[in-house]
């Protein structure tokens, strides 16, 4: 767990509370990544925590300071467990910079509308608080389940190569209230 001073709350959904990882997160990270057979478009872990500790801490005082956004840890609010992480990130994206969207969610905690429920905080979060107007993200072809949550959150898909899908969106939009 986070020492208070550390932690910086991104969103509370009521459910979840979103908030820049930690050091110490870094073996629920694990727990997250060894939940998985394998993770389409997640880079994985190295077996040298060591190593994976000093990129973690790299990560959050270039990241977080310099672009305002990252991937954030996504915590159950009811006992602070951290089953996953969102964020969006600058992004190379076909011609363009833009913000690329992405999460993980731990798989004993997957069809339980945690992975839209922390996506639409973060377009939430994105909108209110950054100058960012277009986003993006980039799905397997074959992951069903975020390529419906990727057009939940109001994102159209753009193209398809190499068995990834590009999704898109314009921030300045708002989409629906959508039931959680």
């Amino acid at each position: 767990m986070c020492s208070k001073e550390e932690v910086v709350t991104i969103a509370d959904t009521g459910r979840l509370l979103i908030r820049q990882l930690c050091v110490q997160d870094l073996d629920a990270l694990y727990d997250i990544y060894n939940s998985w057979e394998s993770i389409p478009g997640i880079y994985p872990l190295s077996g040298d925590r060591d190593e994976e500790r000093v990129k973690l801490r790299s990560y959050i005082q270039c990241m977080y300071g310099f672009y305002g956004v990252g991937l954030w840890a996504v915590c159950l609010q009811e006992n602070g467990r951290v089953i996953g992480h969102c964020g969006a990130w600058p992004s190379e994206i076909g011609d363009d910079w833009l913000l690329e969207l992405g999460y993980v969610i731990h798989s004993d905690f997957v069809r339980q509308g945690y992975g839209f429920e922390c996506m639409k905080a973060i377009v939430d979060y994105i909108r209110e608080e950054t100058e960012f107007t277009k986003a993006a993200a980039q799905i397997a072809a074959d992951n069903d389940a975020s390529r419906r949550l990727a057009e939940k959150l109001g994102m159209t898909p753009e193209t398809e190569e190499d068995h990834i899908c590009r999704y898109v969106m314009d921030i300045t939009q708002t989409f629906g209230e959508v039931e959680l």
